[in-house]
């Protein structure tokens, strides 16, 4: 009885110790748990800005006639620039094109100004006598030139009829004095004033007051009066 509890206990412990092993090599033995992979963060590329595009080449008969324009401006022939610019926008539609006429453009109306004449200013006089009449002229339309003739000098088929021609510039008033007498009034409202004897060139309307202006002069006692028109364009 005493040798088969005792069997019996050795027979549990050893049952026991085993269990021991078998949990102790279990835990030994056991794969390590994997490590949660660390997310690979990607730096999302640094957006770069598009390449410019490379400009175009003007044609080389393009830059010819802008290289023609030029030379014309620096020679001083600035209504043969002028025509030759509307010829090119003409015949020229593309942007960079256009642009590169208009900068001519305003190099040439910068070198109009600086030509124009003062208002006021007497291009052409032939009477020997300044005259006590005046002739004021407005320009509100554009700039003028007015010439004022000897109307029964021309009458008279005078190929040298006493005349007067002088300048008014836009949005300006000037006068010219004459002596007494009756006179025949041409004008000339321009675009651009180009100087020399191409004056507005083409680009401007003409015309003449229907009926001659008759300028007297009036003495009373000490007092000289003379006449004074005011026209405007």
């Amino acid at each position: 009885m005493k040798f088969r509890t005792l069997f019996a206990l050795l027979a549990a412990a050893l049952l026991l110790a085993g269990c021991a092993k078998k949990d102790e090599a279990a835990s030994v033995y056991s794969p390590a748990p994997k490590a949660t992979p660390t997310p690979r963060v990607t730096a999302a590329p640094t957006p770069t800005e598009p390449a410019a595009p490379t400009p175009t080449e003007r044609p080389a008969a393009v830059e010819a006639e802008l290289r023609a324009i030029r030379d014309m401006i620096d020679g001083e022939r600035f209504y043969e620039a002028f025509r030759a610019m509307q010829s090119f926008e003409e015949k020229h539609s593309a942007p960079e094109e256009i642009a590169a006429c208009e900068e001519l453009f305003q190099e040439l109306d910068r070198r109009l100004i600086a030509l124009e004449p003062e208002t006021g200013a007497e291009l052409m006089r032939s009477f020997t006598v300044q005259g006590g009449g005046v002739l004021e002229v407005s320009a509100f339309t554009g700039p003028c030139l007015i010439t004022v003739t000897d109307a029964y000098a021309e009458l008279e088929g005078n190929p040298n009829p006493g005349l007067v021609c002088f300048y008014v510039r836009q949005g300006e008033r000037g006068s010219v004095h004459v002596p007494a007498g009756t006179y025949r009034v041409r004008y000339q409202v321009g675009y651009r004033w180009f100087g020399g004897e191409d004056g507005f060139g083409e680009y401007l309307t003409a015309g003449e007051l229907e009926e001659p202006l008759v300028f007297d002069f009036y003495m009373s006692g000490n007092w000289a009066s003379n006449s004074k028109y005011t026209i405007t364009l």
